[in-house]
């Protein structure tokens, strides 16, 4: 990955993180993205913010994650 790649990945998930902590985005939509496989950038970078979810403290986010994830497996 060149490095102008690594930094519009790092950028694009700061704006999706953000974007999931003000609540403009779910969990379905990061699924979404991270399914997408047009946007590159876009799709690794919600695969990374739903990966960081999963692994969060908080069992509510936690069980959505994976339910989520499991969504990720059918469509693919």
């Amino acid at each position: 990955m060149s490095k102008k790649a690594m930094h519009n990945d790092a950028v694009m998930t700061g704006i999706l993180v953000t974007r999931f902590k003000m609540g403009q985005i779910d969990l379905d939509d990061l699924a979404e993205m991270a399914a997408d496989k047009t946007r590159e950038e876009r799709c690794s970078a919600a695969k990374k913010v739903l990966e960081a979810l999963s692994d969060s403290p908080d069992p509510l986010r936690r069980q959505g994650v994976v339910s989520t994830s499991n969504l990720l497996i059918q469509k693919s």
